[in-house]
């Protein structure tokens, strides 16, 4: 026993000091600070932090849930990635009372599920939901219907000894991930480097403006065009409109409603590029038809709706898209502004919205078609492109 010690004892002391290492190189690139901690100093927080895991994985449904639990706002986004552009500043004057909860909720369960938190006073009703009622809610099949944070309650890999395990074996393998950026705007690598996600919930697409501003203005496709020729995730065969996901939908809003929350629809925008091409695709046409009979079936229930456009049928280019299926935070701004100004709206929230400050962004120098460039984190690329003027 005493030689099995004795032989046993360097492996056991290489593998403490591998361990301890890679765990300091975690510690240094913040990805080991808890969600827990993340939300409670990003509520708190008057300047911007960022949260962007790089290593262990942002657990996003998480991360979201937890801020919306504490924040429990008056005002807020609820749907997919194509709400993460619309930023506090564009409600106001209710910026202070605002979050955006996009890609907490992926699919009904999830919508189903925060719906009833807010009928048993578990959370508190909010006055104002943005909510973008996208396709995937009505298409069948959908590969996000499986993704539901209230099947399996999602866990924070910071507090997993496996994660752990495999993000030191992943510092460890890269010089490049292992160095911290020369400022620090955050938690985890990514968020550090000022890419992830805002206090507000909203997301700060750092690669993509700084790759925009680079290749100055070119649109960015994002492969959706292939997915579609391809038929992969999302546009799965069969590719059918689900009458019985929209009624559901249609029951969720109308229990939205029977609480008194004022409700704004958002069906998302393409780019012309992409749309050009979908028009051509029979599969995808059958369904986008009864995909637009249910955008009227809702203006026609006397619901706020953003219709469907693209940046060309608003006068603009496709560069005011942070990919195929992704409005900029420009691009939202104008959407939003647009509705309130000249649809006619009698919604009360809606009519107090100001635009004093997205007014004021719109015409500034350094507000570029795919970002404002109001972070903490844009110093450097607001020289750029007022160089770039220049």
């Amino acid at each position: 026993m005493k030689k099995f010690v004795i032989r046993f004892l360097p492996f056991l002391l290489i593998g403490i000091v591998y361990a301890s290492i890679g765990e300091y190189f975690l510690s240094e690139l913040k990805e080991n600070v808890s969600i827990e901690e993340v939300t409670e100093l990003q509520k708190n927080s008057d300047k911007e932090l960022y949260y962007g895991r790089q290593v262990l994985g942002n657990s996003i449904s998480n991360y979201k849930v937890t801020m919306f639990r504490k924040k429990q706002p008056e005002v807020m986004t609820l749907g997919q990635s194509v709400t993460l552009q619309f930023r506090d500043f564009m409600f106001e004057p209710f910026e202070q009372d605002f979050y955006n909860t996009g890609l907490m909720s992926r699919n009904l369960k999830d919508i189903e599920y925060v719906t009833r938190l807010f009928e048993t006073g578990e959370v508190k009703t909010p006055k104002f939901i943005f909510f973008a009622t996208d396709l995937s809610l009505v298409l069948n099949p959908s590969f996000l219907d499986k993704q539901e944070f209230t099947r399996t309650p999602p866990t924070d890999r910071a507090t997993e000894s496996r994660s752990h395990l495999k993000g030191i074996q992943k510092v460890y393998l890269s010089a490049a991930l292992r160095r911290p950026p020369e400022e620090d705007f955050g938690f985890g690598k990514a968020g550090m480097e000022g890419k992830g996600y805002r206090n507000d919930g909203t997301y700060r697409h750092k690669p993509n403006i700084e790759k925009f501003i680079e290749e100055k203005g070119l649109y960015n496709d994002g492969e959706l065009s292939e997915k579609l020729e391809k038929k992969v995730i999302p546009f799965l065969l069969p590719m059918k409109y689900d009458n019985s996901k929209e009624k559901r939908l249609l029951e969720i809003l109308d229990r939205l409603r029977q609480l008194n929350i004022e409700l704004l629809l958002y069906i998302p925008p393409y780019s012309d590029t992409f749309f050009e091409k979908a028009k051509k695709d029979v599969v995808f046409m059958s369904f986008w038809k009864e995909y637009m009979n249910f955008q009227q079936k809702l203006i026609e229930l006397d619901y706020d709706v953003i219709p469907f456009t693209t940046p060309g049928q608003m006068g603009l280019e496709d560069n005011y898209m942070v990919d195929a299926e992704h409005p900029s935070e420009v691009f939202c701004a104008i959407q939003l502004r647009n509705y309130v100004k000249n649809s006619g709206t009698t919604n009360p929230f809606l009519k107090k919205l100001t635009f004093i400050k997205v007014d004021k962004l719109l015409s500034a120098k350094t507000t570029i078609p795919i970002a404002f460039l109001v972070d903490d984190a844009s110093a450097s690329l607001r020289e750029q492109v007022i160089e770039s003027i220049h």
